[in-house]
């Protein structure tokens, strides 16, 4: 028997026979639903990735039903509040002029728009993700609609409490570890936030990059994701949040075992 919980206890510790051991990529590519164009040339990326579409936009309907088609990971791309006030905004935008009831309503409407989501990020945000009490009912109101749904703290501020709220909650969450265009028009700097997440993977297991339908890239993510693939794995959000919990399982298993090891 001893020799058995021995045994068991090292099958438990160690890595998954045959599990693929390659860093991981996860990829979003956010602000979908502006242009059917952009929004096709970001599904046909090679690989496994998740797509953000706004919602209220003219194409988001009738990609989030091509992305459906093909398999593909989408989320609710969730408009909140910019510190900028000069800031571009979605006139669906959740503010801090809003009650608790009405960022509620707000966001199950908003969720509802697409059915087959997996999870939420927030677009912009950087003011209202900043803020617990704006942040905790929009939380709660995920969680009330669909416990299983993720949330993806895009930190549009190294201040935001988004991936917090969302744990407090009792949802999954993970949080963006590199912006690849911010400088969109700049291919070097593209290049460069790429290398820059391979380097993450490389060093921590898994790296997670946000980016857009831009030209450019799209251009730099073509040309380089079958120059990767050997030795990096891609993997969508949902994936890699299921990946992550089954480690922190190996990693501490349960006490009857953990005194055999």
């Amino acid at each position: 028997m001893t020799r058995f919980l021995t045994l068991l206890a090292i099958l438990v510790s160690a890595p998954i026979y045959g599990a693929d051991q390659r860093p991981v990529l996860a990829l979003v590519i956010d602000d979908l639903g502006y242009s059917l164009s952009q929004g096709k040339a970001a599904l046909n990326l090679e690989g496994d990735h998740t797509f953000a579409i706004i919602p209220g936009t003219t194409y988001g309907q009738r990609l989030a039903a091509l992305a459906n088609t093909k398999s593909k990971e989408i989320i609710l791309h969730l408009p909140l509040q910019a510190s900028n006030i000069w800031a571009a905004a979605e006139s669906n935008t959740l503010t801090e002029s809003m009650s608790e009831d009405q960022i509620s309503l707000n966001t199950v409407a908003m969720l509802s728009e697409f059915p087959n989501i997996k999870g939420i990020n927030n677009h912009m945000g950087s003011h209202l993700t900043e803020i617990s009490h704006f942040m905790r009912p929009i939380m709660e109101s995920i969680k009330a609609y669909r416990s299983q749904l993720y949330f993806l703290d895009s930190r549009t501020s190294a201040r935001s409490v988004a991936y917090i709220e969302a744990l407090n909650s009792g949802l999954d969450s993970v949080k963006r570890d590199v912006f690849l265009d911010n400088n969109h028009t700049n291919l070097e700097s593209i290049r460069l936030q790429f290398k820059l997440w391979l380097k993450k993977a490389r060093d921590t297991g898994s790296a997670l990059a946000i980016g857009h339908p831009h030209t450019n890239t799209i251009k730099v993510l073509e040309a380089n994701f079958p120059l990767v693939q050997k030795k990096f794995q891609f993997m969508r959000i949902s994936q890699l949040i299921s990946k992550t919990k089954l480690s922190k399982k190996l990693e501490n298993p349960p006490e009857y075992l953990s005194k055999f090891k």
